[in-house]
């Protein structure tokens, strides 16, 4: 499998996302950075992603046929992460080594909240609960994946431990009894004045047989960076906990987690 703009500095969104017919959430963007990769880094982010689809096939066929698809995308993202990141003199390994200098992995809950209190340093601002993919939610308001309604969600800027985020085009499912959600809001500080989008009402019926799993439809793959803030949430139609889990993966610098494991 091979980069589809191998050597450029620089992708036309428009163009990436005709050529891999996957909608991408561009949100105001025309264009990103892009950095050619190598060989071995190109085997590392595949294996990520071929790890990861191997075992969601076992368990939701039907939700790894839609992630399947967009193998290419995990590969592209990753040239636009390297160079959203400033690390073109790094390379990705797998497992990440500190001599490579760049990771990649399937989201977890300490990629998206990657500090305990959000702030401009650590911009990382959510409604989830810290270590987890759980939000406790009620119908009195909105609530966010990404972003708090007030403050924009953005990748880690810290030099040496940027990390760049990439959610599957419906990449969004929640594991429960009974899905939270029918209205959504994605949009970003490029484009604030974007309004709500909603899912068909069957979305109470199972995706996957009698297993208790719900995958929202999203308007295309999203990446979020350390430069341009986003905001992503619902608005409740119960109370309780939405566990809501993103598809997709994180690259980072290598110390943005480092040797050992990620707590927050």
């Amino acid at each position: 499998m091979s980069l589809t703009f191998a050597g450029s500095k620089e992708v036309d969104l428009a163009e990436l996302e005709k050529r891999l017919g996957i909608p991408i959430l561009r949100l105001g963007r025309d264009r990103a950075g892009y950095a050619s990769l190598e060989a071995s880094e190109v085997n590392a982010v595949l294996a990520v992603f071929d790890m990861g689809l191997y075992h969601l096939r076992k368990v939701a066929p039907k939700i790894a046929a839609d992630i399947e698809r967009q193998r290419q995308l995990a590969l592209e993202s990753a040239a636009i992460a390297k160079a959203q990141m400033k690390a073109e003199d790094k390379r990705y390994s797998f497992p990440p080594d500190t001599s490579a200098g760049l990771g990649v992995a399937w989201l977890f809950p300490q990629a998206i909240k990657y500090a305990a209190t959000p702030s401009n340093a650590t911009p990382c601002y959510t409604d989830y609960v810290a270590n987890s993919w759980d939000i406790p939610i009620s119908t009195d308001r909105a609530y966010w994946i990404l972003g708090d309604g007030t403050n924009y969600y953005k990748c880690n800027p810290a030099e040496d431990q940027r990390s760049f985020i990439l959610v599957f085009q419906n990449g969004l499912v929640e594991v429960g009894s009974t899905p939270s959600a029918e209205q959504f809001q994605v949009k970003s500080e490029s484009r604030p004045d974007l309004g709500m989008y909603t899912v068909e009402p069957l979305i109470e019926v199972n995706t996957e047989d009698f297993k208790p799993l719900y995958q929202y439809p999203t308007p295309g793959a999203l990446f979020v960076d350390h430069i341009k803030g986003v905001m992503w949430g619902f608005r409740p139609k119960r109370a309780g906990t939405a566990t809501m889990k993103l598809l997709g993966l994180v690259y980072y610098e290598f110390n943005f987690v480092g040797p050992g494991f990620k707590w927050v």
